[in-house]
């Protein structure tokens, strides 16, 4: 059944498959920021401090245009944070193709207005905390912290959201779910989500190991004990349906995924679905892997649509608004479906 996310997510999406290409889309890498044009947002290079691995780290920030003005002194915004894939950095998502969307996302009212960050969480890092650097620890503390302690967001679990796409669609999924009280919805494309046995990795990834980093991180031989800790699909296997009460899941990936990806994909949505717990998967035909496949005009819309349909009735109920169902947020219910949207 087709649900509400995609419906919303139809009507944007033909206005941006030629946007992303022609602002630093497609088959770009190194872009000059200021060559992306943006309206609804401004977009700047930051820096922090991180306790977590022992340095400056580097992020984006995408803010209003009008978060200076006088009328917003006193607005705090919804966060959304967002976690690049594998050999990228804090500038992908923008030079990629990403800004154009969430630009043109935000202008059709589709996503409010909100704080959007890209940190770089190091090139193959898995976002995982190990002796010598802790890249979960970079994202859950010490970049929240900074966040919060330098922009107007809210801090309410319903006002922040965390995407990604490949290792950081692993650790964005990894992350929602042993830390459900930091966010309250999660969207990730191309997700990493490997087989709970690293003895089953796909012949392409045994092969490269180390240049993915998987020898670094997980050990060589790789460790069962840090593979599953690290790995969505096993942490599914241990979930408890209320310990992700009014937890938003949105995951998709392409049936030609370069790296068998959808495999993966699939048996999560499985283990979610046994679970009970809520979540909408969406099987791409024809969808290969990251941005060079052109997810960004085919899948972005539908996590921009689930975080903005949750950051309108965060404030909806802020208002007093809450109870006016469909009038509100053009559903009814609100709820996720676990059935997948072309998965079948």
């Amino acid at each position: 059944m087709r649900n509400h996310y995609t419906l919303i997510a139809f009507a944007i999406v033909s206005t941006l498959a030629t946007n992303a290409t022609a602002q630093g889309g497609r088959g770009r890498r190194n872009v000059d920021p200021s060559s992306v044009k943006l309206d609804a947002m401004t977009f700047a290079q930051k820096t922090f401090d991180s306790e977590a691995i022992d340095a400056a780290v580097n992020y984006g920030v995408y803010l209003p245009t009008d978060y200076d003005a006088e009328k917003n002194k006193g607005t705090k915004y919804p966060l959304v944070i967002w976690l690049h894939g594998m050999f990228e950095d804090h500038l992908r998502f923008h030079g990629r193709g990403g800004a154009p969307v969430l630009d043109a996302t935000i202008k059709e009212g589709k996503l409010p207005p909100c704080v959007f960050i890209c940190p770089d969480g190091g090139r193959t890092s898995m976002y995982v905390n190990r002796k010598d650097k802790r890249y979960e620890d970079l994202v859950t503390k010490d970049l929240l912290a900074h966040v919060e302690k330098t922009y107007r967001v809210s801090t309410r679990r319903e006002d922040r959201a965390i995407l990604g796409v490949s290792m950081g669609g692993m650790a964005a999924l990894r992350i929602a779910f042993q830390n459900p009280e930091l966010f309250g919805a999660v969207g990730v494309h191309s997700a990493a989500i490997l087989p709970e046995d690293p003895n089953n990795l796909p012949d392409r990834m045994k092969g490269a190991a180390k240049q993915f980093g998987l020898v670094e991180v997980f050990g060589d031989p790789i460790e069962q004990e840090p593979w599953e800790k690290a790995n969505p699909l096993c942490i599914a296997k241990t979930l408890k349906p209320e310990t992700l009460k009014g937890l938003r899941v949105y995951f998709d990936a392409g049936t030609e995924d370069r790296y068998g990806f959808a495999t993966g994909n699939e048996s999560l949505h499985a283990v979610l679905d046994d679970k009970g717990i809520e979540h909408t998967w969406r099987l791409i035909e024809g969808g290969g892997h990251s941005w060079g496949a052109g997810f960004q005009d085919q899948t972005l819309p539908h996590s921009f649509a689930m975080v903005g349909e949750m950051f309108r009735q965060a404030e909806a109920k802020k208002s007093g608004l809450d109870g006016l169902g469909g009038a509100v947020d053009g559903t009814g219910d609100g709820k996720a479906p676990s059935q997948p949207d072309g998965g079948k």
